[in-house]
């Protein structure tokens, strides 16, 4: 970090109360610097899944042998589903509907992080143990929506900015690159290095609000592995405790989740007036690889409103 950085900081730091709004300022132009140009950027407009995307996540539950099996709610339940990682991002774990979706223990190890370089660390702690990273739940808050045009392309840390951005260019500006990472940069990084590896059929899944579609498709293009996120604002699917068979379902259809445009505001955005019609849902991302393992191409989905995740 450049001293000046360094002065800044410890000049904030001491900033009194009755001075606050200036760092009300800057706080804000950090968050406002990370936001993408306009709310749905590269979505797609047709909602479908397409034959590439439905056969990699079906190769996938092959190679690890999942099966899945309608119950008695008629909810779509994955058995020998409990591998890879859950990320928490810290402070985010208490919360009630994030916390139904880990007791579910979908998972091998479910690990906290708080800023872009814990956030790699955790990886390479999975990547020590196990080898590879065959699927990751990502359960975090994600960008506010109201009062604002866009979605960040990237996760945030716990200080708002601090988190793990698609590419450098979409980092903060000064203090906010403090505790920030990239994924085409310092993931691919790590990768490349051999601190972390994802294993050649591998899914990401990241239950956040209003993430750009272009932080799903440079995961894919670093990893390799198919990336899925909320371009809208995030929830899950069933939340209603009226009778006791829907209680059931909030609990035992915790993998059920929905994605839309939020406020009135957000859905008559720019993007709308580009052709981007159908905002604020499921976005999925599939790399495919060429017979030496290297990206060829990242086919891009929207997915609807329903995302059921592994």
């Amino acid at each position: 970090m450049k001293i000046k950085s360094i002065t800044l900081l410890a000049l904030l730091i001491a900033i009194k109360p009755a001075n606050a709004s200036l760092l009300d300022f800057l706080t804000k132009r950090f968050l406002q610097d990370s936001f993408s140009a306009f709310h749905g950027e590269g979505l797609p407009k047709t909602v479908g899944e397409s034959d590439l995307g439905k056969k990699y996540r079906e190769n996938f539950m092959a190679t690890n042998n999942i099966f899945s099996e309608i119950d008695e709610l008629g909810i779509e339940q994955f058995i020998n589903n409990d591998i890879g990682l859950a990320l928490i991002k810290r402070g985010n774990g208490d919360e009630a509907a994030f916390k139904t979706v880990l007791d579910q223990g979908n998972y091998q190890k479910a690990i906290e992080w708080k800023n872009g370089p814990q956030f790699l660390k955790v990886l390479e702690e999975y990547t020590e143990e196990y080898g590879c990273i065959p699927k990751i739940i990502s359960l975090s808050h994600g960008w506010v929506s109201e009062g604002r045009e866009g979605e960040g392309n990237g996760l945030t840390g716990d200080k708002g900015v601090n988190g793990i951005f698609a590419s450098a260019d979409d980092l903060p500006r000064s203090l906010g690159r403090i505790g920030t990472r990239s994924l085409e940069k310092s993931l691919a990084k790590e990768i490349e290095k051999g601190n972390i590896k994802f294993c050649n059929s591998c899914i990401a899944q990241f239950y956040a609000c209003n993430i750009g579609a272009k932080f799903a498709s440079s995961f894919s293009k670093v990893t390799g592995c198919q990336a899925v996120v909320a371009t809208g604002q995030n929830s899950p699917w069933f939340q209603s405790f009226e009778t006791r068979e829907e209680t059931q379902s909030v609990f035992k259809g915790a993998h059920y989740w929905k994605s839309d445009a939020g406020v009135w505001a957000e859905s008559n955005t720019m993007a709308r007036k580009k052709g981007y019609d159908a905002l604020g849902t499921w976005f999925r991302s599939t790399p495919i690889k060429s017979n030496d393992g290297s990206i060829i191409e990242v086919v891009s989905e929207n997915l609807g409103n329903q995302y059921i995740s592994l």
